[in-house]
């Protein structure tokens, strides 16, 4: 995958983050936060 779409998945998880209100939802989202940015650092 490109840099521009790990990106637009970062954007995407942050406005989810913002409106999630359990801790089950935020644990998935930075699971999910931590492997788009591991991929743009790669």
């Amino acid at each position: 995958m490109s840099n521009k779409k790990q990106l637009q998945k970062l954007k995407n998880l942050n406005v989810k983050a913002e409106k999630c209100l359990t801790r089950d939802e935020a644990r998935t989202i930075l699971i999910k936060a931590t492997k788009a940015q591991s991929k743009i650092n790669f």
